[in-house]
């Protein structure tokens, strides 16, 4: 071994330099043209049919998926039953913002502002539905559609750059909307 080489720091000594002929991965030898057509035979022997094919483009395509559709599968990978378990370690608002019904509510509240921001009127882009009333504070308004209201993202961090992230109300709101667009 090279000087220099330490498997706790993992410094490579062939930085930049060739490695000896011992370390190189070797090259297999090409396959016959035999074994070539035996592999292009095993690939070419399988069959589908249109249906199948139609399916196979819709699973790729990301067609949307119905509500009870998304709830159950959301209900087989909650908690434990999840890859990315670790024992309980999330926090509470956390699992609430990714939730089924969170994401639903955020969809309600974009269609009926016909994904239009309410403060400076753009339309789509990236957008932010917004809790009138806290998230954190008020638990039973968490999901009320009338509790929400779609901001841009731009104009949601404007919004909590100047009345914060606590104790908001619908004035504060109605205040923001009212205010001249600058900077937004």
């Amino acid at each position: 071994m090279p000087t220099g080489y330490s498997k706790k720091t993992g410094m490579n000594p062939f930085k930049g330099k060739k490695r000896p002929l011992k370390t190189r991965v070797k090259m297999s030898k090409p396959k016959s043209e035999e074994h070539r057509l035996k592999v292009i035979a095993a690939i070419t022997g399988t069959k589908r049919s249109n249906k199948t094919k139609e399916k196979m483009s819709l699973m790729r395509k990301g067609v949307p998926k119905s509500e009870s559709f998304r709830r159950n599968l959301s209900e087989i990978q909650k908690g434990d039953k999840s890859h990315f378990w670790k024992g309980g370690v999330t926090l509470d608002n956390m699992i609430v913002r990714s939730s089924l019904e969170y994401k639903l509510w955020r969809e309600a509240v974009f269609k009926r502002d016909n994904f239009t921001c309410q403060k400076t009127g753009a339309r789509g882009g990236d957008l932010a539905a917004h809790h009138i009333f806290n998230f954190s504070m008020y638990t039973d308004l968490r999901f009320a559609i009338d509790n929400g209201i779609t901001l841009s993202k731009k104009a949601h961090r404007a919004f909590h750059k100047k009345y914060g992230s606590k104790n908001n109300t619908r004035e504060q709101l109605e205040e923001f909307l009212l205010t001249k667009r600058t900077n937004i």
